[in-house]
């Protein structure tokens, strides 16, 4: 997903001159492509998080499209208080990228992991918080947040995670997808362990179980409708 994040960013600013990339010192090299494309509007701004956060809305409110990138925690519960009244109160039109989310960087302890940073961002207002199952749905979720300009925060994982859609797929922001059809029950996820949710899927019909498998691809807002009609139909 980091790469596919990158590629998705060098091409946005080649098509927008008011893109930008704030970094909390980290991925330098893998935005080298962005950086030759769009070198005066790639800032590494340190290990100053909330300091980031807070350049990011003021950018935004002056007519820049600006999108901060850094390890999930630290680009969340640490700047908390710069996201709600420096983005989302004045709605400002930045993005939230958070890399290596749940507990992609286990090893490196508690202060890395990320477990709590849906819940707290899915209760300020103005913000909408998205969590794409692969590659695919992360750029579509990146193009319409830039496009529309409404404060976002976009969960990612780390590296290696398997693609579930087509490239012919209708993604949205707001809107599920259904990844396979069954009779007997409806099994929802967000984010890249709707992989492990389709491998319980092969298993589960090796012994007769037909179980359905949707993404719900973001948690604010959250498709109700979708629901709405999956519980009518009897899941």
């Amino acid at each position: 997903m980091r790469n596919a994040f990158a590629r998705a960013m060098t091409e946005l600013a080649q098509e927008r001159e008011d893109v930008c990339l704030l970094s909390g010192d980290i991925g330098n090299r893998m935005f080298d492509r962005y950086k030759e494309v769009a070198p005066t509007r790639f800032l590494n701004c340190g290990i100053a998080e909330a300091n980031m956060m807070s350049m990011a809305a003021g950018m935004g409110l002056s007519g820049l499209r600006p999108v901060v990138y850094t390890i999930t925690p630290f680009t969340t519960t640490r700047c908390l208080e710069q996201i709600r009244t420096g983005v989302a109160y004045h709605e400002a039109p930045v993005v939230i990228v958070g890399t290596g989310s749940g507990l992609s960087y286990a090893e490196l302890g508690a202060t890395h992991h990320s477990l709590e940073d849906i819940a707290i961002l899915r209760s300020i207002p103005n913000m909408q918080v998205c969590a794409p199952t692969d590659s695919l749905e992360l750029v579509a979720q990146l193009r319409q947040a830039i496009w529309t300009g409404r404060p976002t925060y976009i969960r990612i994982g780390k590296k290696g995670e398997p693609d579930i859609y087509g490239k012919d797929a209708n993604l949205k922001i707001g809107e599920a997808n259904m990844l396979r059809n069954g009779k007997e029950f409806l099994l929802l996820g967000i984010g890249p362990i709707i992989s492990e949710a389709l491998e319980a899927n092969k298993a589960l019909q090796k012994i007769g179980i037909e179980l359905a498998v949707a993404s719900m691809g973001s948690i604010k807002p959250l498709d109700i409708e979708f629901l709405k009609r999956k519980a009518n139909e009897g899941y």
